[in-house]
């Protein structure tokens, strides 16, 4: 018997030597990635500094910004987050990562796994175009489209859209309805108008269509299969057995197609397609690709935060009443009719400013990492040294709500904004929602317009309550680069009477 066993084990001494090796290259990872990594000196969770599986699991159940918050809270100002990542939330980690850093004077390049990417040999679009050069370049032709005087020759428009909303709530006024779902029309809505020349008509018809369906999807689909790209083999077998996830990706940036040709054919307007259609295949201008993908990120970037933020400031007031009628006697005192109230007149609501720019700190429309990577050499960010080849970022979700850069951070107190001597430790230069840099916001006058002139409209123009269901909106919520799922939140509008 012992002869025939010592057989059998050596009929299976390959199997058993590879097992070792597994284990010992298991072991010799596990070691090097913890211990002997350039980046072992940087405090974090261990078992994300071995492997990337933690931050991928948080990632796709949409609870990473809130897993991130609480690591900064336990280890400090900078966390490692993965082998190779780090994230920051100190203030002058702004322009170290997002701006031009000196001395050398250039951008780091984005993180090219942020989102999936379109097909190889198709042009990126404004938002993940890897090249500072190409980036630049469309945003020099799509920028004229976003200056003041373009906003100014716009007002119109968005008035329209802006008079529709109120009749909406004028229409549900007295009875309890799902605000949010306004907010998403309104602004998808606007987008629409101001990229392809007409409305998608879902304020209108109080209905969403096949392009918001899809674009709630697509969103947070794109930021998973960007992911993925971390795990190639991972990503090949899910989108051959799950084909779906990048079928709804891909159909979102085609539907632009057919839209972006149609508004070619109109006739000129002071939108974003009428600063770019005499460059449009021009040397130096942009090309309708480039068009076509950009077309498709301002279509989420244009609709989505500016909604969110709307969503989340009505939430806040109704959930503050004292927040909510010292905004209201600001706003009622200061207009005697709604026509009264216009994209230059808002700006001298103080108390209303500082309202939303504390939402956007509480709340603020990206919610995840805005990745770029470190030069090969390294380099400086935060005063520290950085080595090369690093993913890193400011988590925004963390950096507003760490309690080193704000009292109470988790309190939603206007007067933090307001020079109030409870909050003067308040590291107010942190909240950057719209980033800052070569690559920040482009459409960040137009969100603040909108966001300023709704707001403004609604307070004036409704007392508002909100109901048992809702009194939680915010808990529970799921962010990947932006906000997805949500509760309904429901509010009753009552008509403010006056003489």
């Amino acid at each position: 018997m012992s002869i025939i066993t010592m057989r059998g084990l050596e009929d299976y001494s390959w199997l058993v030597n590879i097992g070792l090796g597994l284990i010992a290259y298991l072991l010799w990872l596990i070691f090097s990635r913890a211990y002997f990594n350039p980046l072992a000196n940087y405090p974090g969770p261990f078992l994300w500094s071995i492997s990337r599986l933690p931050h991928s699991y948080y990632l796709t159940i949409g609870r990473l910004p809130f897993k991130i918050a609480e690591f900064h809270e336990q280890y400090g100002p900078i966390v490692r987050i993965a082998p190779d990542e780090l994230t920051f939330i100190q203030e002058e980690a702004w322009q170290d990562i997002y701006g031009k850093p000196q001395p050398r004077n250039t951008q780091l390049r984005k993180d090219p796994t942020i989102f999936v990417l379109p097909d190889d040999g198709v042009p990126k679009g404004i938002l993940v175009e890897p090249s500072d050069e190409v980036h630049a370049r469309i945003r020099r032709n799509l920028g004229p489209a976003f200056s003041e005087k373009a906003l100014r020759d716009q007002e119109p428009l968005l008035n329209k859209h802006f008079d529709l909303l109120m009749r909406k709530f004028h229409e549900n006024s007295g009875k309890p309805f799902d605000i949010s779902q306004y907010f998403q029309y309104l602004t998808f809505d606007i987008i629409g108008d101001l990229t392809f020349g007409e409305s998608f008509d879902c304020l209108q018809k109080s209905k969403a269509n096949v392009w918001l369906d899809t674009l709630t999807f697509a969103a947070p689909a794109a930021t998973i299969l960007g992911m993925l790209q971390k795990y190639p083999p991972t990503l090949t077998v899910l989108t051959t057995l799950i084909p779906m996830m990048r079928r709804e990706e891909r159909r979102f940036r085609n539907l632009t197609i057919g839209k972006l040709r149609n508004r070619l054919e109109m006739e000129k307007r002071p939108d974003f397609i009428g600063f770019v259609q005499d460059h449009l295949d021009q040397p130096d201008g942009i090309t309708f690709q480039e068009m076509q993908e950009t077309a498709a990120a301002l279509l989420v970037a244009g609709s989505d935060t500016t909604a969110n933020t709307l969503m989340a400031v009505t939430y806040y007031l109704s959930t503050h009443p004292k927040v909510l009628a010292k905004l209201a006697d600001e706003i009622r005192s200061a207009f005697n009719s709604q026509s009264d109230i216009t994209a230059v007149s808002v700006n001298s609501l103080e108390y209303m400013l500082a309202v939303l720019r504390e939402t956007l700190r509480i709340y603020p429309p990206v919610s995840g990492n805005t990745t770029r990577m470190t030069p090969s050499e390294g380099g400086i960010i935060a005063g520290r040294w950085i080595p090369g080849d690093t993913c890193v970022a400011i988590n925004h979700w963390a950096a507003f709500h760490h309690s080193s850069n704000f009292t109470r951070p988790y309190a939603f107190v206007p007067e933090r904004w307001l020079g109030n001597s409870d909050f003067e430790s308040d590291n107010r230069k942190v909240v950057q929602p719209f980033s800052v840099g070569p690559r920040n916001c482009l459409g960040m006058n137009l969100a603040y317009l909108e966001m300023r002139v709704v707001l403004a409209r609604l307070v004036w123009g409704f007392d508002m309550e909100i109901f048992e269901e809702s009194k939680d909106w915010e808990k529970g919520q799921t962010g990947y680069m932006l906000w997805a799922y949500r509760k309904p939140l429901i509010v009753k509008l009552t008509p403010v009477l006056r003489d």
